[in-house]
């Protein structure tokens, strides 16, 4: 069996728009939130804003065109969350645990993109990217904690 070639202009252009995509989903989420929660969730928007300018800074450089967003481009179906899931606590639970699947996932594929950069600026960019995606499957394991503690304490077991 033969490994498909990569293709990095396709794999840079997707993670641009999961990027510009996860954006959206935390700016979503944090206007259903409020206290220390809701800046926890803006701050995890503002990062993937950070991940996408990177990446199109560096897209443009490559190749010597920009991207231009297309909001239909393919989006992790877990992440298209209707508003009122957000004020469910079970959704929120459900929602947690699919940012983290989510996030190592973008992990991986950064760590992939890495492995065939052409150049040493593109794999410190996708390297430095894998690493925040990582700190933010911490920061989406520990709001999944903490939502399963609040929904054990109000559970009369």
């Amino acid at each position: 069996m033969t490994e498909r070639a990569f293709d990095m202009k396709h794999a840079l252009r997707y993670a641009i728009h999961s990027e510009y995509h996860a954006a959206a989903f935390y700016r979503q989420w944090a206007q259903e939130t409020s206290g220390a929660a809701k800046e926890q969730i803006e701050g995890l928007a503002e990062w993937e804003d950070q991940h996408r300018r990177s990446l199109s800074g560096y897209y443009a450089r490559l190749f010597g065109e920009e991207v231009n967003l297309d909001p239909s481009f393919g989006v992790d179906p877990g992440l298209v969350v209707q508003a009122d899931e957000f004020r469910n606590h079970y959704a929120l639970v459900r929602i947690a645990s699919t940012v983290y699947v989510t996030e190592m996932r973008a992990a991986e594929m950064y760590d992939q993109m890495a492995r065939h950069a052409a150049d040493p600026e593109g794999a410190k960019i996708f390297s430095d990217i894998a690493d925040m995606e990582r700190g933010h499957m911490q920061e989406a394991l520990a709001m999944y904690q903490r939502l399963r503690e609040d929904q054990a304490g109000s559970l009369m077991l």
